[in-house]
Formats: C-alpha cells, structure tokens, sequence
C-alpha cells in the first residue's frame, strides 16, 4: 500500500528551495525505489507530516502571516530575533 498522500486536486505552485546534497540523493534514491513515488510527491507528504507535528506542538494552527515572508537568507543571528509568535502556547507540562 502506498502510505504517500497525493493532492492533485488541489491547486499546486512551484518552489525552488536549495537542499544539502545527500539529503537531495537520498531523496532521488527513495523514489527511484519506492513504486509509484515522485519526489514531489516525497516531499509534499514530509512537509504535510512535519507541519502536523509544529502545529500539535504549537496546541492549534500557526496563525496567517502578518505579511509576506522576505526573499534570501536571514540576516543577522536569529538569536536576536523576537519570538515567532507571541500566542505560541507550550504543550509540555
């Protein structure tokens, strides 16, 4: 059973993102191996799979962004910067 999620319904965009080499290869190397997989479809299901566990943790759904996220790198340490969100609410006990 393919246990990969595919949503070829819903309206798709293209993102160019820039990745370490053998995180790419093994990548490649799983869907070359894993039957009716693309790598689309591989990280779609990782993305959708990692936002469930961020948002479990964050207790509900990350709030819309307040504007549009800037092009590039970050600048400057990002340990001077303010918190994500000031209504992140902690899970742990």
């Amino acid at each position: 059973m393919n246990r990969f999620v595919y949503l070829r319904s819903q309206k798709r965009q293209r993102m160019t993102v820039s990745l370490p080499t053998d995180l790419l290869e093994r990548m490649r190397d799983a869907a070359y191996w894993t039957s009716g997989t693309t790598m689309a479809g591989l990280i779609s299901s990782a993305m959708e799979e990692l936002l469930n566990n961020l948002e479990s943790q964050n207790g509900r759904p990350f709030s819309p962004r307040l504007q549009d996220l800037k092009p590039g790198r970050p600048r400057g340490n990002k340990s001077t910067q303010p918190p994500v969100s000031e209504e992140i609410q902690s899970v742990s006990n």
